[in-house]
């Protein structure tokens, strides 16, 4: 799955939690595993993941 995401590489030092506003990375293993979902983004603590869909991240924020 990480290749059709590898521009995702370029952008992460500039994409942001829409909720808390941390640096972005991408989910480890584990965390991909605890939210069920193949590929996800994570804030920088862990507190929120974000799947990444068809390659692309979905960044919305709680509701």
């Amino acid at each position: 799955m990480h290749n059709e995401t590898e521009w995702l590489d370029d952008f992460l030092p500039l994409m942001r939690c829409p909720d808390t506003h941390q640096p972005l990375r991408r989910a480890t293993a584990e965390e991909c595993a605890a939210n069920k979902v193949a590929s996800a983004l994570a804030t920088d603590d862990g507190s929120r993941v974000f799947v990444i869909d068809d390659g692309i991240p979905i960044l919305l924020p709680r509701q």
